[in-house]
């Protein structure tokens, strides 16, 4: 007895990689294909249709194509990322016929995690056509986990080698430093760059420019102290390294189109909801 399978499957591969930084800040980042990231140690926050969840070591989050999505990290993190287009039958996407939830856990890391690293290895030989093959198959066995994890919801090699995105480091010492003056040279100069050299390259990376993105970061910063009822608008606005409570009223007004009076007073409706939620504004 043998069994026919006809469905017909056309996998496209854009990269594989792993990542590790000091702390990550993603805004609005729209991309033209799917991508799976394992976060392999780490926790962040990301966004899904104006709702925000949070993913931990162990979990996986779907970035849908040409869909704008936030992550954010306050910690250090690795995360094991491949980008895939999967079309089967007549042409169809895998990914719109199956309906994957933003994050989920894995139900078999270690097992997931040595199919990624053989994913790895046969992706820096996707020249030669069996490497591209066996890419193929690898590329579809951790989607078949993925697939089964959400059903119920080997160490590192020495060799492996990680991307560090080039600015990681003035991200994580504009987040450690919120409450102080922070200037343009003074990031500029943790680069020994040129400060208009320093802000044109970062803002090809972020789309933000150092002083927009520590703006971006004091905001998301006074949204998490206004959950806490004891933290008073003058001592957030301190913190957060706005002049004074007008000066992080007016921001985040125009931010936000509300108050942080008003804000904080509708914090209690937003976090309605399975995910943990900031708020179900996006930033």
């Amino acid at each position: 007895m043998s069994t026919q399978v006809k469905d017909q499957f056309a996998i496209t591969l854009f990269d594989v990689k792993k990542i590790q930084y000091y702390s990550r800040f993603m805004f609005d980042f729209t991309q033209p294909y799917l991508t799976v990231s394992y976060i392999k140690d780490g926790e962040v926050i990301t966004t899904d249709d104006g709702k925000e969840y949070i993913a931990k070591t162990g979990d996986v989050m779907i970035h849908r194509p040409d869909t704008p999505f936030n992550v954010i990290s306050q910690k250090e993190g690795i995360h094991f990322l491949f980008s895939i287009e999967l079309h089967v039958r007549e042409g169809e996407d895998f990914f719109q016929l199956f309906s994957f939830n933003k994050v989920i856990t894995i139900r078999d890391t270690a097992l997931y995690e040595k199919k990624f690293d053989e994913l790895k290895d046969m992706w820096q030989q996707k020249d030669h056509e069996q490497g591209s093959v066996q890419a193929g198959f690898l590329a579809l066995f951790l989607l078949h986990e993925i697939v089964e994890s959400s059903k119920i919801g080997e160490k590192r090699a020495s060799r492996d080698t990680f991307e560090i995105a080039r600015f990681n480091y003035a991200l994580h010492y504009i987040e450690k430093g919120l409450e102080r003056n922070i200037t343009r040279e003074e990031l500029a100069d943790i680069y020994h760059m040129n400060p208009v050299y320093f802000s044109r390259a970062f803002k090809q990376v972020y789309e933000l420019t150092p002083m927009q993105m520590l703006q971006k970061m004091r905001l998301i910063q006074a949204k998490r102290m206004l959950e806490d009822q004891e933290n008073t608008i003058e001592q957030i606005s301190q913190k957060c390294g706005f002049y004074d409570a007008s000066h992080f009223n007016r921001v985040f007004q125009k931010s936000f189109h509300m108050s942080p009076s008003n804000f904080r007073k509708s914090i209690k409706s937003t976090k309605t909801g399975i995910v943990p939620t900031w708020s179900a504004d996006k930033l």
